[in-house]
């Protein structure tokens, strides 16, 4: 049975304060918990409900966790609850490390950089579509909210794990890209559509409905792209611009 002092630290993850502290996440369910069992990482414990041990789904989990020497613990459904932040949680979730991705984790290829998107589902669906689409990293900057909380986990369904996603600030965003001869577009509703796909690696700069990209990353943009919207619709959800711009550039389709 977890410690109090553990339970304690464990429902921290749900704040950042708490992430910060601790090094670890929160991930809930039983497709991010598996995902978190092929993933080079450490993951910390499983927990589960002890009256939903008999699953056949849940017991191969914990086959799977026990074969890498993860500790897994049975508990009352009661501390599930109390641990989970979803608001109908399932029987089980695990505590990992935040894995110390880099600079130097980021291959060739598309870098998207999220600025100020503060809606965690945003920024997983983000982090979910970006590298599905063959993206090099998903890099938040500004005010956008943690990759690694647990709303932005769930809405990621596991692709956090699969390639480099982390924050930094926004001058060493814009200096790291600059020293690697990377030149940075923005999305931005005023902007001329997207009409060809870039000839080599990029950045694209994904930033708030409401506010867009910072001063600072326009200055450094050398470019500045939209979605062409119909008659009357006056913008998109930033995870579907994102989406629908990655893929024009991906593809080399131009809007028609």
């Amino acid at each position: 049975m977890p410690t109090r002092a553990e339970i304690k630290a464990w429902r921290s993850l749900h704040r950042g304060k708490g992430r910060r502290k601790t090094g670890c996440f929160l991930a809930e369910g039983r497709r991010l918990v598996g995902e978190m069992l092929e993933w080079p990482g450490r993951t910390v414990a499983v927990l589960h409900a002890d009256a939903a041990e008999d699953e056949p789904e849940l017991q191969a989990l914990l086959a799977r966790a026990a074969a890498r020497g993860v500790r897994t613990e049975a508990v009352p459904e009661a501390i599930v609850r109390t641990l989970a932040d979803a608001a109908t949680p399932q029987p089980v979730l695990a505590i990992g490390e935040v894995p110390a991705y880099g600079w130097a984790d980021v291959g060739d290829g598309t870098i998207v950089l999220l600025d100020g998107v503060q809606d965690p589902g945003n920024v997983g669906v983000l982090v979910r579509t970006a590298l599905a689409l063959g993206a090099a990293a998903v890099i938040g900057v500004g005010e956008t909210a943690d990759p690694w909380g647990p709303k932005a986990l769930r809405a990621s369904a596991g692709a956090s794990f699969r390639g480099p996603v982390f924050r930094t600030d926004t001058g060493d965003a814009v200096e790291r890209l600059a020293g690697r001869g990377i030149p940075i577009w923005v999305a931005a509703a005023d902007a001329p559509p997207l009409e060809a796909s870039p000839s080599g690696p990029l950045a694209l700069a994904l930033g708030s409905e409401a506010h867009g990209v910072s001063a600072l990353l326009l200055a450094a943009a050398a470019r500045a792209v939209s979605v062409p919207l119909a008659r009357g619709v006056e913008s998109l959800n930033v995870a579907s611009a994102g989406a629908i711009l990655l893929d024009r550039m991906r593809t080399g389709r131009p809007f028609g």
